[in-house]
């Protein structure tokens, strides 16, 4: 089929799906009901596949209606993770395993339920705000058997306090589902117009947020990024080969962007510095190709389209001589985020230091990787990534799309087309075995099944707000 047919094939489907959940579709089975049926029905629309998998992800995340000797998910109280079940939480010698983060793994948990409509007084999520709030994890560094107690309040690393960051915000901030997912977000703030910081957070809540933006801060490598690391307790082990990397970076401005929706403010320098960094991590050059822009008017057509190069952006570098250098799809939607988190507050406040000049940059760096996604388009694997990631890229480019307000990327529908992905791996189930609920790729760090799962229900739910807080 010609890519136009294609295209216009999908559109068609995306307004159908739309129409279905604005109309209300029906009401997923419980839990309960479903017995011994696949997570979603096969056979369904996909707006009620969705719904059915989003109900049946939180069931297998919150172990509902497992038998006792089969419950896996929360090892110790209020914890998914089970890398806290040794007294080994970290080591960040890069012969062991450098991917632990003891908390990271249950923030993003509380994350995914509470966007995915579990109400945050629900006994799981009180428990889980508990341990994170009280507890204490133990890090052992390298192969030395002292180990040192960090609290659970103030993680150690970038992924683990922005997590806890968005899970803080949610719970005062929860995804109305049904309403929100397939609406349209205005996005876009007049010069000038004031940004919406609506969130309320209790006091207690609001002081832990304060605080955990403030670690945040002391962790940004160089002044314009951060990599994952970890706290030593005077200073930030940067952990591993690199001090600065994309994936770090773009968590930690998802975290800071939930911080201004409640109120807490980051300067407007942090802003251009990450923006301008992010630059650096684009491709140089690349090829030309025409914009796929879906906004733009046939009759303004007749005066040529204009045209881009297709420059993606990479984890810590753009050579491609390693798979941490090489341009991947989800570090090109992690790149498009940061550019709209970036560019939306330091417009909207009339910054100084959005100089013209940086804005025109920004705008074409958004088109340039836009044209790399259009040249490398796939929902069915993250391009170029050699270890996968593919649920994470997912998540990726839901989080660039829903924080820029747009259901088209490179002219394609890309919720309706991501969403038949994952409700169909998740039909499909274990491989070899029954269908449980979750999602179960091999592809990611450990616990695998935990984390992909909390990004396939981030995605189904269009969990990111706009910065706005619309």
């Amino acid at each position: 089929m010609p890519r136009d047919a294609l295209d216009a094939s999908l559109r068609a489907g995306l307004l159908a799906a739309a129409a279905l959940l604005v109309g209300g579709a029906p009401a997923p089975a419980s839990a309960q009901d479903r017995g011994d049926k696949f997570p979603n029905d096969l056979n369904a629309p996909l707006p009620v596949r969705v719904n059915q998998a989003i109900d049946s992800g939180v069931d297998w995340l919150m172990d509902r209606n497992q038998p006792a000797d089969h419950k896996k998910n929360i090892f110790v109280s209020g914890n998914w993770s089970d890398e806290i079940t040794s007294d080994h939480t970290y080591d960040p010698d890069p012969k062991g395993e450098r991917y632990v983060n003891p908390t990271g793994c249950t923030s993003l948990a509380l994350y995914a339920l509470l966007k995915s409509g579990v109400p945050a007084n629900d006994p799981v999520i009180k428990k889980g705000f508990d341990w994170l709030r009280g507890g204490t994890s133990s890090m052992t560094k390298g192969k030395t058997t002292k180990s040192k107690a960090i609290t659970n309040r103030i993680p150690s690393g970038t992924y683990e306090i922005a997590c806890l960051m968005l899970a803080l915000e949610a719970k005062a901030n929860p995804h109305k589902r049904e309403k929100d997912r397939e609406r349209e977000v205005k996005f876009r703030l007049k010069k000038g117009e004031k940004l919406k910081l609506g969130v309320k957070l209790e006091p207690a809540d609001e002081a832990w947020m304060k605080e955990l933006a403030a670690a945040l801060l002391k962790r940004l490598s160089k002044g314009n990024a951060w990599r994952y690391g970890h706290w030593n307790g005077q200073a930030f082990d940067q952990g591993y080969k690199y001090d600065r990397d994309m994936s770090a970076t773009n968590l930690a401005m998802l975290g800071l962007a939930a911080a201004e929706r409640c109120g807490i403010q980051q300067s407007d320098k942090l802003y251009a510095d990450v923006l301008k960094w992010t630059f650096t991590m684009q491709e140089k050059e690349g090829p030309e190709t025409p914009r796929v822009d879906p906004a733009m008017r046939e009759e303004d057509k007749a005066y040529g389209v204009r045209k881009d190069r297709a420059r993606g952006f990479g984890y810590a570098g753009t050579d491609g001589t390693e798979k941490d250098t090489m341009v991947t799809s989800s570090m090109t939607t992690c790149g498009l985020a940061n550019i709209v988190i970036c560019t939306t507050f330091l417009e909207a406040r009339e910054s100084p230091l959005y100089t013209d000049a940086l804005a025109s940059q920004a705008e074409q760096s958004w088109w340039d990787a836009v044209a790399w996604l259009d040249t490398h388009w796939s929902v069915d694997m993250n391009v170029n990534s050699r270890v996968g990631y593919h649920y994470y890229y997912l998540y990726c480019l839901e989080r660039a799309c829903d924080l820029k307000g747009i259901n088209l990327i490179a002219g394609r529908p890309w919720y309706q087309l991501g969403a038949q992905v994952l409700v169909d791996d998740q039909h499909n189930g274990l491989e070899g075995g029954k269908p449980d609920g979750g999602w179960h790729k091999k592809d990611t760090h450990r616990p695998e099944s935990i984390l992909n799962t909390c990004f396939a229900l981030l995605f189904l739910n269009r969990a990111t707000p706009a910065i706005t807080g619309d």
